[in-house]
This record gives structure tokens, sequence and C-alpha cells, in this order.
């Protein structure tokens, strides 16, 4: 049985989305779903690289030190280089 461990978590500013990601990380390392219940929380620019070649470095690295964890993207829509800031679109 496969099981999709992803989750995207949405609301405005201060309603708790961490803390959420904090406790099913709890609670999946508590079914032995995950081997840590360890949250990291990286923001767009620890991804974007300088160079060439950069970001996909970074991005491999966030995910190999995150494997076991759970990794929350705060601000996850501005990756997206056809959203604007709000993540509502282009503009």
């Amino acid at each position: 049985l496969d099981v999709m461990l992803n989750r995207v978590f949405l609301g405005n500013p201060g309603t708790g989305k961490t803390t959420v990601a904090k406790l099913y990380g709890r609670i999946l390392c508590d079914f032995g779903l995950i081997s840590k219940g360890e949250v990291i929380i990286k923001n767009p620019s620890d991804f974007k690289g300088d160079v060439l070649g950069s970001s996909e470095r970074n991005t491999r690295e966030i995910l190999n030190a995150a494997e076991g964890c759970v990794l929350v993207i705060d601000e996850a829509y501005s990756l997206n280089p056809n959203q604007g800031s709000s993540g509502s679109g282009a503009k």
C-alpha cells in the first residue's frame, strides 16, 4: 500500500501552519512513517542559486538533509515564475 505523505497547509500568516506541520511530523514519526519528527523550514531563497547549476545543487542538498523529516517551504508559491508575490498568478 503506497501512502502519499505530502501535504499543503494553506492560510494567512499567523494561522498555525508551521505548528500543524510540526504536529504532523510528530504523528508521522509516532506511526513509523518517517524516521525523524524534525521539521525543517526553508524559504524559496534557500533553493535559488546565483550561478548556473547551483539551484539544482541547493535543492538536492535540502532534500537530502530533509530525508526522514518534514520539510516546510514557506512562501513556496514564489518558486513558480508564473506566480506573482501574492500567489494569485502573473501580473
